[in-house]
């Protein structure tokens, strides 16, 4: 059910929302709070939705109004007289419950014009009592996110650099200015493939075979970037960057060894190939590629610093620039 509040206040809001039964967040985990825009919020209320039923939550998407609506535009006002026809902006709202909300409810606070400076105020409202507060951008990446607003609001704070149109420099932006509790889903995307690295590759660090690591994938993506910053951390050989024009994310890693190459390939959506010396046929093992409800699931699972990420991320401002 959505029930939608036009040019409305955070107290008529808060009213409203408790008239709906359980919706109190006394079973919810966490506030989650989504900064996005109007063509991007349907997405990203899908994701939070599905991420939801394993982490019950109350979701709060704060939508930008677009760039064209911001100065100067005629704004509906409120025919109860709730906002008075001089008043600079307002607040649209919409209560999204059952099936429309995933496990817990959802508001959706659209602020126009002197309404959309002072997001936080907006929200503060309805953040659950003693509940870890996230925030996340699914569509921009603030210049520093633990100064933002809406960020200032969270322990937790996840940006998306996957998203930008040039996502690696979108994420050694970020590298000078993350704090603990940042996390970008473009690391988050790689977990499997670590894990996939990881055991293929700790037998040949101890056998002292690895001579050089080749990873290939798509040019200026940034969880490819990560991927090859960590190799680099971890590694005492030589890793190279291969650019695939055509091909979406990591196309594949190679360890070059005294016996030849062995080498960790994606087949398509699903699985993944691991062909090593000797062998007369590669291994095929099921690794799907990650969506965006499976990325933020993990985050909302974790809500504890990645230290790892911070020392990975830091180590771009070193690396040589690809964007």
């Amino acid at each position: 059910m959505i029930t939608t509040l036009t040019a409305t206040t955070t107290s008529r809001i808060v009213s409203r929302l408790v008239e709906h039964e359980g919706t109190s967040g006394s079973s919810r985990v966490l506030t989650l709070v989504i900064s996005t825009d109007e063509k991007g919020l349907e997405d990203a209320l899908c994701a939070a939705h599905g991420a939801s039923r394993d982490h019950p939550s109350r979701i709060i998407a704060v939508v930008k109004p677009p760039e064209e609506d911001t100065a100067g535009r005629v704004t509906p006002r409120s025919r109860d007289g709730h906002v008075p026809a001089q008043a600079g902006g307002h607040l649209d709202a919409e209560i999204r419950v059952g099936h429309d909300a995933g496990a817990g409810e959802t508001l959706v606070l659209r602020p126009w014009d002197e309404a959309a400076l002072h997001t936080d105020t907006l929200v503060v409202p309805f953040l659950l009592p003693d509940a870890p507060v996230v925030v996340w951008w699914p569509t921009t990446v603030p210049e520093i996110p633990s100064q933002d607003p809406l960020g200032r609001l969270g322990s937790t704070r996840i940006t998306n650099t996957p998203a930008q149109d040039f996502p690696a420099r979108a994420l050694r932006a970020l590298a000078p200015v993350s704090v603990r509790g940042d996390i970008d889903l473009a690391w988050t995307r790689i977990t499997l493939w670590r894990a996939m690295v990881a055991s293929t590759l700790d037998p040949l660090l101890r056998s002292g075979s690895l001579r050089e690591v080749v990873v290939a994938g798509e040019p200026r993506n940034s969880s490819l970037s990560l991927m090859i910053a960590w190799l680099r951390l971890r590694l005492d050989v030589p890793v190279t960057r291969v650019d695939e024009e055509d091909f979406k994310g990591i196309s594949s890693i190679t360890a070059r060894t005294d016996d030849g190459e062995v080498i960790i390939a994606r087949h398509d959506l699903e699985r993944v190939t691991i062909t090593r010396p000797g062998s007369p046929e590669p291994q095929v093992v099921t690794m799907a590629r990650r969506e965006p409800v499976s990325t933020l699931n993990e985050e909302l699972r974790r809500l504890t610093p990645d230290l790892v990420y911070q020392e990975v991320l830091a180590t771009l401002l070193e690396e040589p620039v690809n964007d």
